[in-house]
């Protein structure tokens, strides 16, 4: 393959180098230099071309699987490129779309130093949007990270650099790379490639967007990593994770929490992300009738005959009484409404009692007190 520094060379004056684009000019900033990012594999150009801005995908490593990947976007010897300054050799290219925008990971680097919460959030929603339909379809972008998102004006992620791509035909081979290690399952390895490769960066990614919207600070705490906020590494012992965990545990995000527990699983595939995603992701909305606690896989969720109101996402639950339930979250007691939104928090108790009577009986520090459905306490 090529050098980054060859094709710098060729393209620094394109002029009669390609077999059928004809004429492209690459794109320069105001200092002159030309525009492109170079990856592990290949480096991207932004060039123009036919009136229209494209990208221009030239490989410094082989790319096994690329022809099925990109289709007729990969051109076959359509680049000529100087491997000397008298000689060179023509080699294949892929020309797409531009997407313009930031990548999410230069987004949430600014949103988190400017404290901007409404931004982040929207950052979450859209990824959360769009790990739901990459964890649901039998293909894999195989090295998800945020670097590899573009955030479109419109506030639309778009993914970039497939070259790790799963496709449902490339079943039992091995994987071409491993993806960024920041963002893949510490287990992973080249036997690994199917269609659950992006679970965990889904996961990984979801879990610190959503904590960033609750509290931008961890982004100062934890943005010397190379990743966004989590070691995969050591995930077992990462306090990142741990810090999340208890911010998700105090607010009673039950979807967020398991979505974030998920990552210390053994396994590549992420059971329940799907649901989990969309669930923490929908509005909630009010039930046909009460909701009646059911459990499964060790786990306590409410649903009505309808519809599942609140999947399997607690350690432990009490059934509903004058419209609120006690349930327990990690170490954590609060009281949900049939919505299965936060009515009351009741983290600071070590045990909690059912309402009765417009009071429910709760214990902190061996002492009894009584609450209202407002969290107001008086000792008893």
């Amino acid at each position: 393959m090529h050098t980054l520094l060859q094709y710098l060379n060729t393209l620094n004056d394109p002029a009669g180098l390609t077999r059928t684009l004809g004429e492209i000019a690459v794109c320069r900033d105001g200092t002159g230099r030309m525009r492109y990012s170079a990856g592990n594999s290949a480096a991207v150009f932004r060039i123009e071309h036919a009136g229209a801005v494209k990208s221009l995908r030239c490989y410094m490593h082989p790319a096994p699987n690329r022809a099925a990947i990109y289709g007729d976007k990969l051109l076959r010897d359509e680049l000529y490129v100087y491997t000397s300054p008298d000689r060179g050799e023509w080699t294949d290219v892929v020309v797409d779309d531009w997407i313009e925008g930031p990548t999410l990971d230069e987004a949430v680097a600014r949103a988190a130093a400017a404290r901007d919460t409404t931004r982040l959030a929207a950052l979450s929603e859209a990824f959360d949007r769009l790990g739901a339909s990459l964890v649901a379809d039998d293909r894999a972008h195989g090295d998800l990270k945020p670097e590899n998102l573009v955030v479109t004006a419109s506030g639309e992620l778009r993914p970039i650099d497939f070259d790790a791509a799963y496709l449902p035909e490339f079943a039992g081979m091995p994987s071409p790379e491993l993806g960024t290690a920041a963002y893949r399952h510490p287990a992973r390895s080249i036997s690994d490639f199917d269609a659950s490769l992006d679970d965990y960066p889904v996961a990984l990614i979801s879990t610190a967007l959503c904590a960033l919207t609750l509290d931008p600070t961890l982004y100062d705490r934890y943005r010397h990593r190379e990743g966004l906020l989590f070691e995969p590494q050591r995930i077992a012992s990462d306090p990142a994770l741990r810090d999340v965990l208890a911010l998700f545990e105090r607010r009673c995000l039950a979807a967020r929490y398991r979505i974030a527990r998920l990552l210390l699983s053994p396994t590549l595939r992420l059971f329940g992300l799907e649901e989990l995603l969309r669930h923490a992701a929908a509005t909630p909305e009010m039930p046909e009738s009460v909701p009646e606690l059911f459990a499964e896989h060790g786990l306590w969720g409410y649903r009505t005959p309808e519809r599942v109101v609140v999947p399997p996402v607690y350690d432990c639950g009490f059934d509903f009484t004058e419209g609120l339930a006690a349930v327990r979250l990690g170490a954590s007691w609060h009281y949900v409404d049939t919505c299965g939104r936060l009515a009351v928090d009741a983290s600071a108790y070590e045990c909690v009692k059912p309402f009765r009577r417009g009071r429910a009986r709760v214990r902190r520090d061996g002492r009894w007190f009584e609450i209202d459905p407002a969290g107001e306490e008086r000792a008893i």
